[in-house]
């Protein structure tokens, strides 16, 4: 698996709306592999219970998410809300911009060097390729220190992995950037 370019990139998001929404800063001056996510939503959870089973002689296992609440989300113009992350504190946060991940890419996420400086750990996983929707993760404060985080910021970084062979697209319940579930059998 090799990384792609950032040519290859900015083709493909033109060419194939790769990643839509960006910020006109990303679009038109992208520097290194990657491209640059901005901060587009933030959900608390507001009760938990959430569970994971292992599959079984019965089929596939059981899961249940936590329930969650929207308190901010980008707003058109420059006055935007901030997220002060106080010590401990944990949220699920989206993108801004929508990530259409084609068959022959994986999409990985990084967190930019300005939140871990912080104190901020971005809790990211990869991408399957066949996904499409705004990307979710885990944000929490390590740091004694509260943390203000601007709604708009760019906070990670994406970079897309080439894929050799063939992949089988992602068919997820979290399909089109749900945030939260309630009991379902996996898929």
């Amino acid at each position: 698996m090799s990384v792609i370019g950032i040519k290859e990139v900015v083709r493909r998001m033109k060419e194939e709306n790769l990643i839509t929404g960006l910020g006109g800063r990303d679009f038109s001056n992208p520097e290194g592999t990657g491209i640059d996510l901005r901060l587009g939503a933030v959900h608390k959870i507001s009760e938990g219970g959430a569970y994971i089973e292992a599959d079984g002689a019965a089929g596939l296992g059981k899961r249940r998410g936590v329930t969650t609440e929207e308190i901010f989300r980008l707003k058109e113009g420059d006055t935007q809300d901030e997220l002060i992350v106080k010590p401990g504190e944990y949220y699920l946060v989206q993108t801004a911009e929508t990530i259409t991940a084609p068959l022959d890419l994986m999409p990985m996420v990084y967190p930019r060097s300005s939140l871990f400086r912080a104190g901020l750990l971005l809790l990211a996983t990869k991408t399957d390729p066949g996904y499409t929707g705004p990307l979710t993760f885990g944000l929490t404060n390590l740091s004694p220190f509260p943390v203000k985080l601007q709604l708009g910021a760019r906070f990670c970084n994406i970079v897309f992995y080439k894929i050799e062979g063939e992949a089988i697209g992602y068919r997820g319940q979290h399909q089109g950037g749900r945030v939260s579930h309630g009991e379902e059998t996996q898929v």
